[in-house]
């Protein structure tokens, strides 16, 4: 059997993808360094400033590496029809010139995929940390006359924090380091 050309799946998941990288990573980056700077500026009136910093720090961060990541591994994406814009109709060619534009093609595709997953661990461990950061913030100061509103509301925003960890982020991050590990053997 031939080598074929490589798609995404769902097909409009490079689409998904570019626009959490181009829209929603940069937006969250931006409102994580807003609290940031809110923080800095009025520590006393937070109830841990300092760990509600560092995970605000990491939001911003991991944000950033999410865009740059996700730019990254766009250049990596093309399809056939994109082939054929540059080099003119396959039904043209020589069958090695096609073949080997198929295997160039489908080793970028694997490019693709390996950097866009960074951009993705990325984007999780910021959506992740922003939720840490969130929930840290809003804990009411210690000298707080009625926190129960201001501890429900920290609570509420920490419990998608461990919903992540346990049915997301942990079985990603066992994968990436088996990936990993896969792609510094396979160097060696």
């Amino acid at each position: 059997m031939e080598p074929s050309w490589r798609k995404p799946a769902p097909l409009n998941w490079s689409a998904a993808r570019e626009g959490q990288y181009t829209t929603a990573a940069p937006l969250l980056g931006g409102a994580s360094i807003t609290l940031l700077g809110l923080v800095i500026t009025d520590r006393d009136t937070f109830r841990w400033p300092d760990p509600t910093l560092l995970a605000l720090a990491l939001t911003t961060l991991f944000m950033v590496m999410a865009v740059v990541w996700g730019v990254r591994s766009r250049q990596y994406l093309y399809s056939r029809s994109d082939v054929e814009a540059w080099w003119g109709p396959l039904s043209e060619m020589s069958d090695d010139r096609h073949e080997q534009l198929i295997q160039d093609q489908r080793t970028h595709y694997a490019s693709w995929i390996r950097l866009a997953g960074r951009a993705d661990f990325c984007y999780l461990s910021g959506l992740l940390c922003l939720a840490v950061g969130s929930s840290l913030a809003l804990a009411p100061p210690a000298h707080a006359a009625a926190p129960a509103w201001r501890w429900l509301a920290a609570g509420t925003t920490a419990a998608p924090v461990v919903v992540v960890l346990l049915v997301w982020v942990v079985p990603y991050i066992g994968n990436a380091i088996r990936r990993w590990q896969a792609d510094n053997h396979d160097s060696t």
